[in-house]
């Protein structure tokens, strides 16, 4: 009887620790989002570069992450690259050159790209 107690406090134990790993939203963080939409955007970049005679250097290109936001009408992360001498003032941006939507679970659902 002691041992099927014992048992029990465990499963319980480990099912509860189990469901506290997840905060219940089933959003990931903004800085997931970012990093999926840099390797989507890294492969677009690529692609570009390979069938295009004006190449895009990564060097000459930034990450918004202070435009990076949840959407509440797309349900997802939206995120924004732009060329770094594309900001004329701080915080406004000029220059995009791709935007993708991330959502919840992880996958880009939206993507928007101006390579010129």
């Amino acid at each position: 009887m002691k041992r099927i107690m014992i048992t029990l406090v465990t499963l319980i134990t480990v099912l509860s620790l189990l469901g506290c790993a997840d905060d219940g939203t089933g959003i990931i963080e903004s800085e997931k989002a970012e990093a999926i939409a840099m390797e989507q955007f890294e492969k677009d970049v690529e692609e570009h570069n390979g069938s295009s005679f004006k190449k895009i250097s990564m060097d000459d290109v930034e990450l918004l992450s202070k435009e990076t936001h949840f959407s509440s009408d797309s349900k997802a992360w939206e995120i924004t690259f732009n060329y770094k001498d594309g900001l004329n003032r701080e915080g406004i941006v000029s220059n995009s050159i791709a935007h993708y939507s991330v959502g919840p679970g992880g996958e880009i659902i939206k993507k928007s790209t101006s390579f010129k």
